[in-house]
Formats: structure tokens, sequence, C-alpha cells
């Protein structure tokens, strides 16, 4: 077998007709004679050593200078690592400082060469990114954003945190992209929704009527209207039991149901009370102009309030979330409305289709 390292040290000749001694590294300033033939013993010490530069295990030149290099020999590149690969296990040659970097047996480069090393995997920014998205969705849903305003900022603050981890950092970019237009979409959906609500209180006149039943109140006389041959609206009604209809004068509609025990699904928030019930909610439009729903219903339970719950994965669609697409004249819009109780024998909801209608009262106590 050849041998890969450097020629073992010893007297050589330097091509000058003389031996100079090679310590093994590089060449020393000590130089002796060539031995003349009579006087020739291969088996004396350094003359051993210089016959071994008749079988070095290098394809090699002799060099005209020999402090050109650092080596007695001017080495072919990729020749140790050939002709030492010829023994090695596979045909990988041994270390070959002319081998370039990553290799096969190259000193320093593993199996492969660099880079093969599989990039680890951004747990935290898996994380940040997942929480991102659910905190979008719900920022996009009126009256559950106050759920995103807790979401949002969380997935913004790990995001940041993953990019300085190691793995990839797709996942905690598109993280903080995400919470950021979350954050954007759920503040127009916000001001869209305030905008209607305050446009529908102020074209209902229900300042105005508290305004008068103030006055009214103070000085004990009513307060003529400027509509006085109009017929009034029906005003807050008690004491419909569940399942019962509300018309008020414009034809619009409102029913809700008797209670059903409900099973809250895993991805269910608010059930954190006795009982557990669902209601089922109908408007239905008979007037001639269109009706934009803006519903929220509160809800006592043996003078307990109840606990609204929101159940996005409810068999049959989605639960506790009210409407907010517009309700054409003649259609009708139906939804569930999930609440925890304290007594389920003892109920008593108040709602109403929008700000513009006066509120009515279902409930199963006895008057």
């Amino acid at each position: 077998m050849t041998d890969a390292t450097n020629p073992p040290a010893g007297w050589y000749d330097d091509g000058r007709g003389q031996r100079r001694y090679w310590d093994g590294t590089q060449w020393t300033e000590h130089t002796a004679p060539l031995a003349s033939a009579g006087a020739y013993d291969p088996g004396a010490a350094g003359n051993a050593a210089a016959d071994q530069s008749a079988t070095l295990p290098y394809e090699t030149q002799r060099s005209t200078d020999p402090y050109a290099a650092t080596t007695p020999y001017s080495i072919a590149p990729g020749a140790v690592g050939a002709g030492a690969g010829a023994g090695a296990a596979g045909g990988a040659g041994a270390a070959d400082p002319y081998a370039p970097y990553g290799a096969a047996g190259a000193p320093g480069g593993p199996a492969g060469g660099p880079g093969t090393e599989p990039r680890k995997v951004n747990v935290l920014g898996i994380v940040a990114l997942a929480l991102a998205v659910v905190g979008f969705i719900l920022a996009c849903i009126p009256f559950v954003q106050v759920v995103a305003w807790i979401v949002l900022p969380i997935a913004f603050v790990l995001s940041l945190v993953a990019l300085f981890l190691e793995g990839r950092k797709w996942p905690a970019i598109t993280g903080l992209v995400v919470s950021v237009l979350g954050g954007i979409v759920g503040a127009l959906v916000f001001a869209f929704v305030t905008v209607g609500v305050l446009g529908q209180i102020a074209d209902s006149g229900v300042i105005q009527d508290q305004i008068e039943r103030e006055l009214e109140e103070e000085f004990g006389t009513p307060v003529p209207t400027q509509d006085e041959g109009e017929a009034p609206d029906a005003g807050t009604v008690d004491g419909l039991a569940f399942g019962d209809t509300m018309i008020w004068d414009d034809g619009v509609s409102m029913t809700v149901s008797e209670p059903e025990p409900y099973t809250p699904s895993d991805l269910s928030a608010g059930a954190d009370q006795a009982e557990d019930l669902v209601f089922t909610l109908t408007i239905t439009n008979d007037s001639t102009e269109n009706v934009q729903p803006v519903v929220l219903s509160t809800l006592s339970s043996g003078g307990t309030e109840a606990t609204r719950i929101f159940d996005v994965g409810a068999e049959g669609g989605q639960v506790g979330i009210p409407p907010t697409t517009a309700i054409l004249p003649g259609e009708s819009i139906t939804w569930r409305e999930a609440w925890s109780v304290a007594d389920a024998a003892s109920l008593t909801m108040q709602t109403a289709p929008s700000f513009q209608y006066e509120s009515v009262v279902f409930t199963n106590v006895a008057q």
C-alpha cells in the first residue's frame, strides 16, 4: 500500500549533484556529497533513506529549485487522493490537501460535502403563524373582534422572537405579515360596523325618544312629538314566551325559539356555568325596505347574567355569531345563539333586530 503522507525525513538527491537533508516537512541547509557507486552501502544510515527516492509513493518530478516549494516534489493536484483511494474502502481517498473541500476523505469535509445538513424546524415560527391566521379570521367577524385584539399581538410578538431563532425563517416572516394585515382589516371592519350602528341610531330617533322621556319624567307632562298623527312603535314588549313572534309596525318580525340543551365542541368558548342552552332566532322582513340586522341580545338566568358561547366547530355551522347581511324585503334570516346559564328554568332574553326597533323581552318565567 502506498503512503499518502510527506516523504520521511532523510537525505535525498536535490538535483544539483549533492544530497540535501529533508526534515519531513521542508528542505534544510544541511548538504552532503552524493555517495560514489563503489562506496554506496544500501544498508547504511542515510543511504537507505536516499534509496527511497526510487520508490516514493507519489507521481512526481524533480524541481530544479529545491527551495521553490515547501516539499521536495511538485505534486500533481489530486494525485495523492487518487493513489491512496485505491486501497480505501469504497474507493474513497485518504486525506488529500489538494482535493477540494468537502470531497470524500478530504480533511475537514464531511461525506457528501458541505450544506447537506437539513435545516431545523422553527416551531415557534409555525405557532406564531397559526395564531396570526386565527386572529386574522376573527378580526373579519364583527362582535368577536375582541378576541382578535388579544390573539394578533401575541402572534406578532412570537413572530419577532422566532426571527432570531435557528431554523427556517419563512413561518415567522409570514406570521408578521398576517398579524399586521389582520390588525388593519379588523380596524376597518370595526369602523364600518360602528358607523353603521351610529347611523341607525341617528335615523331611528332613539336619542330623541330618550330625551322626551326624561323631559316627561322631569315636568310630568307628555312632550308632543312632531308626528302626532302617526302610530307609535310597539315599544318594549314584556312577557312574550319563547316561541312567540314579535311584529313591529313596519312589518318586520322576530321569533326566539324555546331553549334546547347544547353540547359545546372543543373549539367553543364561554361554557362556564351550570347548563348550556341554544336558541334559534329568526328575523323576517315584510317591510318595503332593507333591514340591516344589528342584534345585541342579552340573557339572564335566575338573576345571574348568562355567558354567550361562541362555537366555530359546532355541528351545522358556527354558533353565537349574529348575522350582518342586509335582509331584503320579503326575505328572512335564521341563526343560533348558545348561552351558558345558571338556571334553565328561569330565563329572560331581551333582543331586537337592530337599534331602529324597540327591544322585546322573551321569557319562560310565569308572569
